[in-house]
């Protein structure tokens, strides 16, 4: 989301999960293979700024936490990949920002956690 608001500011010294990149290259897959909204070469320009813009983000592990995170996702009936989102803030002390609205109605039921867009109306 920060990168369709054209806010890359946002995500320099923030934290992502080593996960997410591939969360990004799925959605570029379906941009490119299903819908074909969007040609290669241009996905593979935004893939390549994307791991750059990572390498100025603290890439936060989710190896060691396998059974945290399953117990989370048991305890609150989604899948463990959600809930390695919600372990990692938990154990790190941060905001969880998600578009996925059933996600951050989890979350909060245990962490903070925002839209971006609420993020930064609360910022304003």
């Amino acid at each position: 989301m920060a990168l369709k608001l054209e806010r890359v500011d946002l995500l320099a010294k923030n934290n992502v999960q080593t996960l997410t990149f591939y969360e990004v290259l799925n959605a570029f897959w379906k941009e490119v293979y299903l819908t074909k909204t969007i040609p290669l070469e241009r996905a593979l320009q935004f893939i390549s700024f994307i791991r750059e813009v990572i390498k100025h983000m603290y890439v936060l592990d989710v190896r060691g936490l396998e059974e945290e995170i399953f117990k989370v996702a048991l305890e609150f009936a989604i899948t463990p990949y959600d809930a390695s989102y919600i372990t990692l803030a938990k154990r790190n002390g941060l905001i969880l920002i998600t578009e996925d609205r059933k996600l951050r109605t989890i979350a909060r039921r245990i962490i903070e956690s925002y839209s971006l867009e609420e993020l930064l109306s609360k910022e304003n």
